[in-house]
């Protein structure tokens, strides 16, 4: 009965509409994440990652997502990375290396190139490393992906404001067996904490230093032009440690 009076007056509000799940996510290729999540990443806007220091798994955390936009979408941008991004593992990330664009500039210029970037519709997905953003830079930046159906991972070891006009916010902290994750900030329900489980990409062999010692370590040339499965077998790069774990 009361179901129905409530329905004739559609004006008043009813506690119960104070949530409402999202129902357009794009998946994160983490099962866990995407049931926490309701979903997985928000189709577009802006996802800040807060680290008590970067390359604590980061980056692999939004590999599967850039792979998948990456289909439809021309390019992904990689914008003032804290080291270089390995190819090798981008590639058995199934990203291809044409549709690649990193960015290296001062912390100013790199916001204003991303804005353009996320304006021009010519990428769905992009990650940019540096400083908490102000408000004002926060909210242009939300602005140009939502508008433009395009998803900015910020990635960020300095605290932001809390009032920050961005779709999610999430603390990062390494743990043994891969993330701990602290959702902050999101559209729905509150999340508890938890623990991401992220197995190592790499076997031992990898990192033995008798079959390849640290000062011996270089990414061929060729790493650019061959396939994933050749990829598998090429000695892994210095800069592998510093953003992927």
């Amino acid at each position: 009965m009361l179901d129905n009076l409530l329905a004739l007056h559609s004006g008043l509000w009813t506690a119960n509409r104070l949530y409402q799940p999202q129902t357009h996510c794009r998946p994160s290729g983490f099962a866990l994440l995407d049931e926490k999540l309701e979903g997985g990443w928000p189709e577009s806007g802006v996802v800040e990652f807060q680290l008590a220091c970067f390359g604590v798994g980061e980056l692999r955390l939004v590999l599967p997502a850039i792979a998948t936009a990456l289909k439809n979408s021309e390019l992904t941008l990689f914008a003032c990375p804290p080291g270089d991004v390995n190819p090798v593992a981008l590639c058995q990330a199934g990203i291809d290396l044409d549709k690649v664009v990193v960015l290296a500039s001062s912390s100013d210029a790199s916001l204003w190139c991303v804005e353009q970037a996320l304006k021009s519709g010519c990428c769905r997905t992009a990650v940019l490393w540096g400083d908490a953003l102000s408000v004002t830079q926060a909210r242009r930046l939300q602005l140009a992906a939502t508008e433009n159906d395009c998803l900015l991972f910020m990635i960020t070891h300095k605290k932001s404001v809390q009032g920050l006009p961005v779709s999610c916010r999430l603390a990062l902290t390494p743990s043994d067996s891969g993330i701990a994750i602290n959702v902050v900030k999101r559209r729905g329900l509150p999340v508890q904490p938890f623990t991401l489980t992220m197995p190592a990409m790499y076997t031992e062999h990898h990192w033995s230093s008798k079959a390849h010692p640290i000062s011996e370590r270089k990414t061929p040339p060729q790493v650019l032009g061959s396939s994933p499965s050749e990829q598998q077998h090429l000695p892994v790069p210095n800069n592998v440690v510093s953003l992927f774990r």
